[in-house]
């Protein structure tokens, strides 16, 4: 099956984020062209397998790679969803994993944060094409900069010509507020040359959307993650949800996340630092992180019907707890021309999806996430361990085992 080289470059760099430093595997690529045929196959053989059979499979999944902890599911844009979760929540105990336990997201905060920028947008407080001299005109260091013409598009898009990552540790004190922190991320970026070759290639940055995250705090005047909670979670219903490892903010009744060290699985609660937040720090638990994919699978599904056509009754997308409109709707979920990164999703035409589909996945080297949304069919399916990047290929098999027990319907309505 043919590969997208572009599909597999944004791949390899969106898992180069981090504060661990790896090489990408490209079994990635290998597992996903399985994946494909798989979904493509589910739209037209139907199977009648069982809840015990999914269960059993994932943990044939997990066992056989050695992972702590493995959720996977599927859902749809009408509410159904179906989850299973295999192992335990740390390594050294015998507390297992649940269904309901909150994973870390890690780069799927990355929509979030573009959704975030589209309500900005909205209210007319920004513009797509808003540099940053125009953002930020009361600051001498960003409006000399060489990076003032830099724009939120770019910054979103990955074009903005932004190395992936700063040295993260020279804005971690924590002694210091974390929207400081953002600010001098700002003035780091614009106390370096932009390259004007870079401009308009995709080079996947962490640090462009830790800024795009800066954006919204200077517009806002309150620090991202306080408008996260007020403009996502809050509407969205999501309850457990938060930043960083959620043991330090829910207890050590949840899962932890894992590093390998000198072939020795440990529980850690490291992190991507506070400062790179609107790039990937975000954990909610599975059911919580749906309700955010089925929003995005509603506003998919508004951008294609008009309002006046929509029956309330029966159509989820007439009742959108967030309304955005149809613009910038088509903002977040269609890339430039020429490329196929939007507002944080990867984005392709595929017959077998019956259209577009969205993907995003997220590690901080101690859990690893993925997510793929198929907007005609109305359906999304997931898989999430509390483990880094050997994760990669189960959670794609655990995927395929989704797609075999749970064909696509027919169609999107």
């Amino acid at each position: 099956m043919y590969q997208d080289p572009a599909a597999v470059r944004i791949r390899s760099q969106m898992m180069q984020q981090i504060h661990i430093g790896f090489r990408w595997d490209t079994r990635w690529m290998r597992s996903l062209v399985v994946l494909v045929w798989l979904w493509a196959a589910s739209s037209t053989i139907g199977f009648s397998q069982t809840e015990s059979e999914f269960r059993n499979g994932l943990e044939t999944i997990r066992k056989a790679s050695g992972l702590p902890g493995l959720i996977a599911g599927h859902f749809s844009i009408d509410g159904t969803m179906e989850l299973e979760a295999v192992g335990v929540r740390r390594i050294d105990s015998e507390d297992p994993l649940k269904s309901d336990d909150p994973m870390h997201l890690g780069s799927c905060t990355k929509s979030m944060t573009a959704t975030l920028l589209a309500l900005l947008v909205d209210e007319g407080k920004l513009r797509w094409d808003e540099t940053l001299r125009e953002i930020f005109a009361d600051d001498p260091i960003v409006t000399a900069s060489e990076w003032g013409n830099t724009t939120v598009a770019e910054l979103i898009h990955h074009t903005s010509g932004a190395v992936p990552n700063p040295p993260w540790t020279r804005f971690a004190d924590p002694e210091i507020d974390v929207v400081e922190l953002r600010r001098n991320l700002l003035h780091w970026l614009s106390k370096k040359r932009r390259d004007s070759k870079l401009v308009g290639q995709f080079e996947y940055s962490n640090l462009g959307y830790a800024i795009a995250g800066h954006v919204i705090e200077k517009i806002r005047g309150v620090a991202w993650e306080a408008e996260m909670q007020k403009r996502l979670f809050e509407p969205l219903g999501m309850k457990r949800v938060g930043f960083g490892a959620p043991s330090k903010s829910l207890s050590e009744d949840v899962p932890w996340g894992h590093q390998n060290v000198f072939g020795i699985k440990r529980p850690t609660e490291e992190d991507n630092v506070p400062a790179l937040g609107p790039a990937g720090t975000v954990y909610a638990s599975m059911p919580d992180w749906i309700k955010y994919l089925r929003f995005h699978l509603q506003l998919a599904r508004r951008q294609r019907t008009q309002s006046s056509d929509a029956d309330t009754a029966a159509d989820p997308a007439a009742t959108i707890p967030i309304p955005i409109s149809r613009e910038s709707i088509a903002y977040l979920h269609t890339p430039e021309a020429g490329q196929t990164y939007a507002g944080g999703w990867t984005c392709s035409e595929r017959s077998w999806a019956g259209g577009k589909i969205m993907t995003h996945n997220g590690s901080n080297t101690s859990w690893y996430c993925v997510v793929f949304l198929a907007p005609e069919q109305g359906r999304g399916i997931i898989a999430a361990s509390n483990y880094g990047l050997a994760a990669v290929q189960p959670c794609d098999e655990a995927l395929q085992l989704v797609l075999r027990l749970h064909p696509a319907p027919e169609s999107g309505k």
